[in-house]
């Protein structure tokens, strides 16, 4: 489900459907199978919300997606012709028990002709202690699962993770929304070797554009 541009009040009322949608839908599912107490299933607002946390079944993530953050994360400057007022945001509901991440890519302002393509990331510190996509010694920031647009298959990246089947490494979204303003609404089963980085902080989206072949907005998943 893409556009190629929405008005701020859309995205807001958009963003709200994903965090009331997506959780709840699954957490029904969830208390069918008895993992979640009755009373969440019967409770509405605020109230459905409170207990479905408290069960810890979902984690809230959001990301502010800046210039300003792609450059601490690149460690370089974007293109001098990169709009100023190009950002995004990103707001997801992870199931801790199912491990799938429904999230919302919001983006607006991003240079001529917009956007090429989207990724999320992995951001490593090179302090040994990471997945095997991070190399001990390098501070990187590898793809782990394209969004939209490319690499769209193996071999296109050297550092693609090898956790992925074939299939996996297809983006989630076959193409990205044409302009420079949009959204993309998408799902994404987290694999095992990058579930903790998540939590810990040490993931982060990716915005590109031809201006900015290797990024122009970014942020990292925050709880």
């Amino acid at each position: 489900m893409k556009s190629n541009s929405l008005p701020k009040v859309a995205f807001y009322m958009l963003t709200l459907s994903l965090l009331t949608y997506s959780p709840f839908n699954l957490a029904d599912n969830h208390s069918e199978q008895g993992k979640i107490p009755a009373e969440s299933k019967q409770a509405v607002g605020g109230k459905a919300w409170s207990e479905a946390s408290d069960d810890n079944v979902f984690t809230i993530f959001k990301a502010d997606l800046t210039i300003a953050n792609e450059e601490i994360l690149s460690n370089k400057k974007v293109n001098k012709e990169t709009p100023q007022d190009a950002h995004g945001f990103f707001i997801g509901a992870y199931n801790n028990q199912t491990h799938m991440l429904n999230f919302m890519i919001g983006y607006s302002g991003l240079s001529e002709p917009g956007l090429l393509m989207s990724h999320f990331h992995m951001r490593c510190l090179g302090d040994g202690k990471e997945p095997p996509i991070c190399k001990p010694g390098n501070p990187s920031g590898p793809i782990i699962q394209t969004i939209c647009g490319m690499p769209t298959r193996p071999g296109m990246v050297p550092d693609w993770p090898t956790t992925k089947t074939d299939k996996d490494k297809h983006g989630l979204e076959t193409r990205c929304s044409k302009g420079n303003s949009g959204y993309i609404v998408g799902k994404w089963t987290v694999e095992e070797p990058y579930r903790k980085s998540l939590l810990d902080k040490k993931v982060f989206v990716n915005l590109h554009t031809k201006s900015n072949p290797k990024g122009e907005i970014s942020g990292i998943l925050e709880k």
